[in-house]
């Protein structure tokens, strides 16, 4: 159960930088398929957006896909590429780079993503831990962005497999020209299968909310 808990735990989980969900330091593993989808909602404006990916892994430390993010007035088609690398229960990072295509622009290219992802144990059962999520965004119509995530989360385990799983944290440029944005959440494992409820934008108008589900096979 352990060995099924912390695997889930340093799995990649392939969102897109707007949907605010943490992406763990690893990849999915030798011949395993990752799928994930999510809806994002802001209550009370007409404000939906959806992220879905499709990954593949390729030997124990590389993994690659696609991904379709979508909002009210733009659809965005990506190939992603990953590295992860576990080296302790301390320290694990990862990679990953995206260039997306725009479907309402005859699949232009759009804009590049990179990300580094660091996740590590805070105590020895692993059950507290942090992460931390960067990113940098390449546009090209736009400008760029510098954008860092930071996260505590701790681990409550169950029989049978399953765990649920609390994290809070903070958003911010790296310039910090900008307010910090809290957020926060969950996720619950059962086995192959987590389910995410997350939000963002707290102390704003409109919060945004989003679930999001995530399988192995």
């Amino acid at each position: 159960m352990l060995k099924r808990l912390t695997t889930l735990l340093f799995s990649v989980v392939a969102t897109s930088m707007y949907a605010q969900i943490p992406n763990f330091a690893g990849t999915c593993g030798a011949g395993v398929t990752n799928g994930y989808t999510s809806v994002k909602i802001r209550p009370r404006i007409n404000n939906v957006e959806t992220y879905s990916s499709l990954m593949y892994g390729v030997g124990e430390h590389f993994s690659g896909g696609i991904d379709l993010s979508t909002g009210p007035q733009e659809a965005y088609w990506g190939a992603s590429v990953r590295y992860g690398n576990k080296k302790c229960k301390w320290f694990n990072f990862g990679l990953h780079a995206t260039p997306s295509f725009d479907l309402n622009d005859n699949f232009h290219f759009s804009y590049f993503t990179g990300a580094i992802y660091l996740v590590g144990a805070i105590t020895p059962d692993e059950n507290l831990f942090w992460c931390s999520n960067t990113w940098l965004e390449l546009y090209k119509n736009a400008d760029n962005s510098y954008t860092n995530w930071e996260y505590l989360g701790y681990n409550i385990n169950f029989n049978d497999h399953k765990s649920l799983t609390p994290m809070i944290g903070a958003g911010h440029s790296w310039l910090f020209d900008d307010d910090v944005d809290l957020m926060g959440g969950l996720y619950y494992t059962y086995k192959d299968w987590t389910f995410y409820l997350w939000g963002n934008d707290y102390l704003k108008k409109h919060p945004r909310i989003v679930f999001g589900i995530e399988f192995f096979l």
